[in-house]
């Protein structure tokens, strides 16, 4: 049976949902309600899979006409976080309302890349898309800074620079905005104390005791797992196992190849996005849009994962479709599902 790129697409998200839901159980498996946040997810993913589904029906071009209207809004509610948001591990990055809460970067990123897609193909010369894509860019990462999450900002960052890459810009223009966002990331990091100690922590790794119950963690797992309800570790001692170090409960539940197939499974679905990407009868925004959805859900599975294994200095994001969370959860389905609608987008003149 032949299964469509859409297809693809959807099955992988709703398979790497259902490693996420075992690994929040796995983390949970010694608390007094095991199954409270799994629930929750499960709300959380069918709000997900309905958004998905609802954007995957309405036309690209409703997306295309909006876009700048969309990441206005989506701009408003990020820019007003230190004013009505409640602070959380020291970042005010949420509103509360009661149990309910709602993370609005995370939301936010398919609103962003609209936004970028929309500027970036309206400029022909390279200069103006550069330095347009540039200022909508740092307008983003200014209110998201303040919060401050770093982690957040490095993404949105990383997918300007790879989508200005892509639309064919010169390379003079990509080294002339890393190296002040080089400077900026230092400055950050010595402005912020919890930072410089992520930081220094990396560099020492025998120093940082988070660093080593990820270790731990993993290396627990062995090749097949622990098994739920066995996840020592995870239950223990691992700082946010069903969150910001879900990959490693996930190591340690399911073992080397149980991972393992995690990340063929974020293979498969990167690579379904990557062919619709590179779709020569879709109209470049299209095909611009899907690009972005492999590189935002790239780079954050890649800087997630690395962490957990103690390959990158600790970040704070979380791993797409994998980690405990609505708003990320939600956030994914929004982001896939106009990545489905931009499928259907056909290129007329073709």
């Amino acid at each position: 049976m032949k299964i469509s790129l859409r297809g693809t697409v959807i099955f992988s998200m709703i398979l790497l949902t259902f490693f996420g839901l075992l690994t929040i159980l796995s983390s949970q498996s010694e608390a007094e309600s095991p199954y409270y946040l799994v629930l929750r997810q499960l709300l959380s993913f069918g709000a997900a899979v309905g958004l998905m589904f609802l954007c995957g029906a309405l036309p690209f071009a409703f997306f295309r006409r909006h876009a700048l209207v969309l990441s206005g809004i989506s701009f408003l509610a990020v820019l007003i976080l230190p004013l009505l948001g409640t602070r959380i591990n020291g970042m005010c990055g949420w509103f509360r309302y009661g149990s309910f809460s709602l993370q609005p970067t995370e939301i936010a990123k398919a609103f962003f890349l609209l936004g970028l897609t929309a500027i970036l193909k309206h400029f022909d010369r390279d200069s103006l898309r550069f330095f347009a894509g540039f200022g909508y860019t740092m307008i983003w990462i200014g209110a998201i800074v303040i919060q401050p999450d770093f982690g957040t900002s490095f993404i949105y960052f990383s997918l300007f620079l790879a989508l200005i890459f892509v639309t064919g810009i010169r390379w003079r223009w990509l080294i002339g905005c890393v190296l002040p966002a080089a400077a900026g990331a230092a400055a950050f990091v010595y402005m912020h104390p919890y930072a410089y100690k992520r930081l220094t922590a990396f560099l020492n790794p025998a120093s940082s005791w988070h660093l080593r119950q990820l270790e731990l963690a993993s290396a627990r797992g062995g090749w097949f797992g622990s098994k739920i309800g066995q996840a020592l570790w995870s239950n223990a001692y691992v700082p946010l196992p069903y969150n910001d170090s879900a990959y490693a409960t996930l190591t340690e539940t399911i073992g080397f190849a149980g991972a393992l197939l995690v990340l063929v499974l974020f293979a498969v679905l990167l690579g379904a996005l990557s062919c619709i990407a590179m779709r020569r009868d879709l109209t470049p925004a299209a095909r611009l849009f899907t690009a972005g959805c492999v590189i935002i859900i790239g780079i954050q599975t890649l800087l997630h994962i690395g962490v957990n294994l103690s390959l990158l200095p600790p970040t704070g994001l979380t791993l797409p479709l994998i980690s405990y969370g609505g708003s990320s959860l939600v956030g994914c389905g929004i982001l896939l599902g106009i990545a489905l609608s931009a499928a259907s987008d056909k290129n007329e003149a073709k």
